[in-house]
């Protein structure tokens, strides 16, 4: 797991124990290694999350990290999920869903409001009357060319 992504959750409050071992075990993957960070990445079940914090804000330290804001967090999870909708064809739309709920929580400029828009066709597609006629297909294919033009962007990686 991303640091950034692990920072999200936390700010979100649904951020799970497993989830900082996971992120350790990947920080170590990645050539990190401090004393902490090899404890914080063998810890097993049952896991106290009051320890795994412990561990994980003394890795943090030895590392000499910094805490990202949660709006910068937002934005990199939300690039995640753009990717996301390039490489997974079966969610798109449960992805679409989530990055409208980030941008409704987290953002009110113009670059990302086309998925309040979305965010209306899928509700349509699934919930309401379906006036327009919108397609599994058509609406993917709106989901797909969006994700496109916001990864190009880099509105996101800012």
């Amino acid at each position: 797991m991303d640091t950034k992504i692990l920072y999200y959750k936390k700010f979100e409050g649904s951020i799970e124990p497993i989830d900082y071992i996971n992120w350790a075990i990947q920080m170590l993957e990645h050539n990190f290694s401090t004393q902490s960070l090899n404890i914080l990445s063998s810890l097993s079940e049952p896991l106290n999350m009051f320890e795994i914090e412990d561990y994980f804000t003394r890795t943090i330290r030895e590392l000499s990290l910094q805490e990202p804001s949660h709006k910068e967090c937002a934005k990199y999870y939300i690039y995640e999920l753009l990717k996301g909708i390039l490489n997974n064809k079966d969610d798109i739309i449960s992805i679409a869903s989530e990055i409208y709920n980030v941008v409704h929580e987290h953002f009110t400029n113009e670059e990302v409001s086309v998925w309040y828009d979305i965010s209306e066709k899928i509700d349509d597609f699934q919930y309401g009357d379906n006036i327009t006629k919108i397609t599994r297909e058509t609406l993917i294919i709106t989901i797909t060319k969006t994700a496109v033009q916001q990864l190009n962007s880099k509105f996101f990686l800012n």
